[in-house]
């Protein structure tokens, strides 16, 4: 990166650090670990099996409108957690979103196509739009990161 006048070059290393990648591995990392945190509050169901969702509460909602068991609490722990990983190395970041990324693409498409049960999650369509969200701007956010040379 050029420095520019006026501009020192620890001011111009620092803002090279915050690419879109790691920006977005960061928000969704707090974004996702805030969520699985809140699942985990209201719902610790594990329950396992074509009849999961019969039973009794065999999922809740996160704030209201994201749906959400133990498992898919697990699943949003795990990839916050990954995501902060990939973020606190800016060389990793312009990685860990794009393999962000097409996870999220995968899951939604997944989910789409088979339903929720068959991967033992709760999961609506607010939760689409969470998955979707993510898949999408972490592909972005990786193809706008310049990779390290």
């Amino acid at each position: 990166m050029a420095v520019t006048e006026g501009t020192t070059g620890a001011d111009a290393h620092t803002r090279a650090q915050w690419s879109p990648a790691r920006i977005y591995l960061v928000v969704s990392g707090v974004f996702l670990l805030v969520v699985a945190f809140a699942g985990f509050a209201i719902n610790q169901n594990f329950a396992i099996g074509p009849d999961y969702l019969d039973g009794h509460d065999a999922s809740a909602h996160v704030f209201g409108v994201l749906e959400t068991n133990g498992w898919h609490s697990l699943a949003g722990l795990v990839s916050g957690v990954v995501a902060l990983g990939f973020a606190l190395r800016p060389e990793w970041a312009r990685t860990g979103a794009l393999l962000k990324g097409v996870f999220y693409v995968a899951v939604t498409s997944a989910i789409a196509l088979w339903g929720p049960e068959t991967f033992w999650i709760a999961s609506n369509a607010a939760d689409q739009v969470v998955h979707a969200t993510l898949g999408v701007t972490g592909l972005a956010a990786g193809l706008l990161t310049k990779p390290r040379g």
